[in-house]
Parts: structure tokens; sequence; C-alpha cells
């Protein structure tokens, strides 16, 4: 009986957070639809700058270590 009540309140716990999950996952999908053009457009304008901006970002090192 104790596990019945750990499953519905998983269950409950699921169906009280789906719509607050949600909400986030068609934020992110819409920030990335906007984002990307806005992105392209950017680097096609100012193609110095964003190479820039892709050797600043990529070529920095994590600063965790490794041991």
């Amino acid at each position: 009986m104790k596990e019945f009540f750990k499953i519905v309140a998983c269950a409950l716990l699921v169906v009280a957070l789906s719509p607050v999950i949600g909400f986030w996952v068609v934020a992110l999908v819409g920030a990335a639809v906007f984002l990307l053009p806005v992105g392209i457009a950017f680097s096609t304008t100012f193609p110095n700058t964003w190479k820039h901006i892709e050797d600043n970002l990529f070529a920095r090192t994590s600063s965790l270590s490794v041991s």
C-alpha cells in the first residue's frame, strides 16, 4: 500500500508540474526560433565581429580541473 501512495504522489506531482514544464519548453523553443534568424542576420552583416565572438567563445579553456 505504501508503494501505491508513492506512485499516486508521483503522478500528482507530474500532473501539477506539467503546465510549468510545458511553458518553459514552449518559451525556449520560441526563443530559439527568434534568435536563430537574428544570429544569422548579425553574422552576415558583421562577419568580422562574429568571427571575434566565435574566437572568444570557443578558445576559452574550462575552469574545471581534470585531476
